[in-house]
């Protein structure tokens, strides 16, 4: 396992940094899956679609929500 830098881009989690432990560290899985927890324990899963890696570093992957989900 390695541990990847993910930065997300949309929806509820936009502009959210975090480090997320992978099986392949040059190869991340294709979506990243978030539950958002909203009031009276109602949830919604918000899914990210990996993009790319940031341009900026070579550590960090970029994961887009689609444009429908609520931000």
């Amino acid at each position: 396992m390695a541990i990847v830098r993910v930065r997300l881009r949309g929806g509820p989690y936009d502009g959210v940094a975090l480090s997320w432990d992978v099986p392949d560290a040059d190869d991340p899985p294709m979506t990243y899956a978030l539950k958002l927890h909203g009031p009276h324990e109602a949830t919604e899963d918000v899914d990210y679609r990996r993009v790319g890696r940031a341009p900026d570093t070579a550590t960090e992957w970029i994961y887009e929500a689609p444009r429908s989900a609520a931000g």
